[in-house]
C-alpha cells in the first residue's frame, strides 16, 4: 500500500497533466447552475429541460466506480450527494481520458450534462463536459470508517463532518439551538449586545483567569471569565433586558464536562424576579426539547462516561443548598465556621493544601459537589447558596444568597441570580473576597472599582442568568464529551512534526566543486544543521535528556539520522533544493554571502542585488520521510 506522501506526490504529477491539457487545477470560478439539493428537489422539472439545455452542478468527488468506457461518480455538495455518469461516447475522448488520468476522491469538479434516471432508478447526470474545480493533494479517509482516532477527529474536524453524517448533523443542531435561543429572547424583548473579551480585570464569577499583556498600553490584561459586570453596567445606562452569546475563558482543569474555552449565554432583565428567571429557564429548555429535538428524554453522560436517561418534561424539583448539605453531609450551613468547613471538606476528599487556600463559601461548595450534586439526575433547581460564595447576588438574612443553579445529571447547567444592586453591600462583599484572594484563593474575586462606580449611579432591580451553550448542546445531542459539540477544541501540539509514521532523515549536501578550506566546509555543515534544528525544533527529540548511572544528565542527540553527501557544483545544489521544496520537505540553504559575513543585513542586501543564477550555493540540507529524501539523493556520493 502506498504511503500518504507517495499518494501526495502522485497527485502533484496529475496537476502537471491537467496543466499540460490546458485545464487549470485551481480555477477562479467554475460552472454551477444549481446546488445538488436543488436538483434533487426539482429533478422532474429540470430533467426534460436539461436535454435541450445542459445544466452544470459542482461538488466533491467522494467515490469513483467502474472501469473501461463507463464510470459512476458520487458528488457531494454540502451534505447532499448525487450520481454523475461518465461515458466514453458522451464527450470528447481526450476529456474522458483526462478524467481517468487525473481525478481522485477528494477533488472538487464541475460537471455539465443532462439529467436522467438509471436502470436502477437512481437520479443521475450524464456528463457532457467537466472541469476541475480544486485538485486535492491528500486522499479522504476510508469512506466506510471515516476517522477512527479520536485525536484525529478533533484535529481534523473538517474531515469528520465530511465523512460522518451524524457529526455533520450534530453541528447543524448546535447552530439551530443557538438560533432558537436568540429567537426566544428576542420574543421576550431582549437586546443582544457584545462586551469585551480582553479585560483589565476579571469579574462576574469565581474562577482562575488566563493572563496576557497589552503591548501597546504596556499593561497586564486577562481574558474574561463571565459576561456579567458589563451587562449590569449597561442596565445602568437604561437598557432593561440584554443578552449575549460569547466566548468565555477559565484557566482551570479539563475533563469531558469542562473546558477552559467555552460559549456562554448570559441575560439580565430589569424589574424581574429570580422566580420569573427560573420559569423562563424551564420554558426555554422544554421548548427546545419539544420543538427542535422532537423528544424530551435524553441520555446524559457524566465525567466517567456513565449515561442516565433524563426526562426534561417532568416537574422540576426545587431544593435549597442548605437542605442538601444537611441531608447528605449533616452540615448546617448557617452555623458552621470556616475552620469546621475546612475539616469537613478534607473529610469529603478535598486535598489539605487546597482546602487551606479556600474561603468558607468555596469549602461548602466543594462539599456540595462531592456529596450532593452528583446524585441529582432529573432537572432540579438548587437555591440559596452561601452568601460569601455569591457576592454579586442579593443576600438573605440567614447568610445565604438569592441564587439558583439548574442541575441535570450531576452537572451545573445554569447559574441564576436575584442581582445585588446595593453598592455599599457590594463593596463589603468584594472586599471580603479580596482578602480571600490575598490568602491564596485563586478563584475569589477582587474589588472592581469601575463596576462599583457604575452601581453608585443607580442600578435597577434585576435578575440574571448564565448557561454554557456547549453543555446544553451535549445534552440535546447525547454526547459524552464537550469536545464533540465544538468544531475545533483546543488540543496539545503533536509531538511529531510529520503525521506520517515513516522514518525521517536529514541529508546535508556539500558543494565540493569549489575550493573550500576545511574550516569553511565544517562551517557550512554547522550552519545548515543549526538552521535545521532551529526551524524543526524539539520535534526532533524523543526525549530531551538521558542520565548516567550516577545521575549525571546528558542532553540526548536527535532521533533522526543525519548524513553528509556531496555534489560538484552550485547549480546541482540549486536543483536539489528546488525539487525538495516542490515536495514540501524541510530545506535549509547556505550561500557564499553567508560565510563571508556575519552581518545578516549585508547578506540580505547582497542577495537582493543578485539574480538567483548568480548566487553561489555552498550547501543544502533537506529533511523529511526517508523514502523521499533517499530518492532525491540516491545518486549523490557520501562525503
Amino acid at each position: 500500500m502506498a504511503s500518504i506522501e507517495e499518494l501526495r506526490i502522485a497527485r502533484f504529477t496529475k496537476i502537471t497533466k491537467l496543466k499540460e491539457a490546458g485545464m487549470d487545477p485551481y480555477p477562479p470560478s467554475v460552472k454551477r447552475d444549481y446546488s445538488i439539493k436543488y436538483v434533487k428537489a426539482l429533478f422532474e422539472d429540470l430533467a426534460p429541460q436539461s436535454e435541450d439545455k445542459n445544466i452544470s452542478i459542482a461538488g466533491r468527488v467522494i467515490v469513483v466506480r467502474g472501469q473501461g468506457s463507463i464510470l459512476f461518480i458520487v458528488l457531494q455538495d454540502g451534505n447532499e450527494r448525487f450520481q454523475a455518469v461518465l461515458k466514453k461516447d458522451s464527450l470528447e475522448e481526450k476529456l474522458f481520458n483526462l478524467f481517468v488520468d487525473t481525478v481522485d476522491s477528494g477533488d472538487f469538479i464541475s460537471v455539465t450534462g443532462s439529467l436522467f434516471i438509471t436502470q436502477r432508478g437512481e437520479q443521475s447526470i450524464l456528463i457532457k463536459d467537466w472541469q476541475m474545480a480544486t485538485k486535492a493533494l491528500l486522499p479522504l479517509p476510508d469512506k466506510w470508517h471515516g476517522l477512527q482516532d479520536i485525536e484525529e477527529i478533533y484535529r481534523k474536524r473538517y474531515l469528520d463532518v465530511l465523512m460522518d453524517q451524524e457529526t455533520y448533523n450534530r453541528f447543524v443542531i448546535r447552530s439551530q439551538v443557538i438560533k432558537y435561543i436568540r429567537e426566544f429572547l428576542d420574543n421576550k424583548n431582549f437586546l443582544e449586545v457584545e462586551t469585551p473579551i480582553l479585560q483589565n480585570e476579571a469579574g462576574g464569577a469565581m474562577a482562575k483567569v488566563f493572563e496576557t499583556h497589552h503591548n501597546d498600553y504596556d499593561m497586564p490584561m486577562v481574558l474574561r471569565i463571565a459576561l456579567e459586570l458589563e451587562h449590569k453596567m449597561l442596565m445602568v445606562g437604561g437598557y432593561e433586558r440584554v443578552y449575549e452569546i460569547g466566548k468565555t475563558f477559565r484557566n482551570e482543569g479539563s475533563d469531558p464536562t469542562h473546558l477552559q474555552e467555552f460559549t456562554m449565554l448570559e441575560w439580565y432583565a430589569a424589574y424581574q424576579t429570580l422566580e420569573t428567571n427560573m420559569e423562563w429557564t424551564e420554558e426555554l429548555i422544554k421548548s427546545i426539547a419539544k420543538d427542535l429535538m422532537g423528544k424530551t428524554v435524553f441520555k446524559v453522560y457524566d465525567n466517567d462516561g456513565n449515561g442516565v436517561d433524563v426526562d426534561v418534561a417532568v416537574a422540576w424539583e426545587r431544593i435549597t443548598f442548605g437542605e442538601l448539605l444537611k441531608r447528605d453531609a449533616g452540615i448546617d450551613i448557617e452555623t458552621i465556621t470556616e475552620e469546621d468547613a475546612r475539616a469537613q471538606a478534607i473529610k469529603w476528599g478535598v486535598k489539605e493544601d487546597e482546602a487551606k487556600k479556600l474561603g468558607r463559601g468555596n469549602l461548602l461548595d466543594k462539599i456540595y459537589k462531592k456529596c450532593s450534586r452528583r446524585k441529582i439526575i432529573n432537572p432540579t433547581f438548587i437555591t440559596d447558596f452561601p452568601g460569601d460564595l455569591k457576592p454579586l447576588a442579593q443576600q438573605n438574612s440567614n447568610g445565604t444568597a438569592r441564587v439558583c443553579q439548574l442541575i441535570i445529571a450531576g452537572a451545573e447547567i445554569t447559574n441564576q441570580y436575584a442581582e445585588l444592586v446595593n453598592p455599599v453591600i457590594q463593596r463589603e462583599l468584594l472586599v471580603s473576597q479580596g482578602k480571600a484572594k490575598e490568602n491564596g484563593d485563586e478563584e475569589a474575586m477582587g474589588v472592581n472599582e469601575g463596576f462599583i462606580t457604575a452601581m453608585e449611579h443607580g442600578m435597577p432591580p434585576m435578575t440574571g442568568f448564565g448557561m454554557g451553550i456547549d453543555r446544553l448542546v451535549a445534552i440535546f445531542t447525547e454526547q459524552k464529551n464537550l469536545r464533540d459539540v465544538i468544531f475545533f477544541p483546543i488540543m496539545k501540539p503533536k509531538e511529531n512534526i510529520q503525521e506520517s509514521k515513516e522514518t525521517m532523515v536529514a541529508v546535508a549536501v556539500l558543494n565540493t566543486g569549489i575550493s573550500l578550506l576545511p574550516w569553511q566546509e565544517l562551517n557550512t555543515i554547522a550552519h545548515l544543521n543549526a538552521a535545521f534544528g532551529a526551524r524543526v525544533g524539539k520535534n526532533l527529540f524523543s526525549q530531551d535528556t538521558i542520565e548516567s548511572k550516577d545521575n549525571h544528565k546528558i542532553k540526548l542527540n536527535i532521533k533522526n539520522a543525519i548524513m553528509i553527501k556531496k555534489v560538484d557544483s552550485s547549480d546541482k545544489l540549486k536543483v536539489l533544493a528546488l525539487e525538495a521544496k516542490g515536495k514540501e520537505l524541510e530545506v535549509d540553504e547556505f550561500t557564499r554571502e553567508m560565510i563571508e559575513t556575519t552581518n545578516d543585513k549585508k547578506v540580505v542586501s547582497i542577495t537582493l542585488s543578485k539574480d538567483f543564477k548568480d548566487i553561489e550555493y555552498l550547501g543544502v540540507l533537506i529533511y523529511g520521510p526517508k523514502n523521499i529524501v533517499d530518492n532525491l539523493t540516491s545518486e549523490l556520493e557520501m562525503y
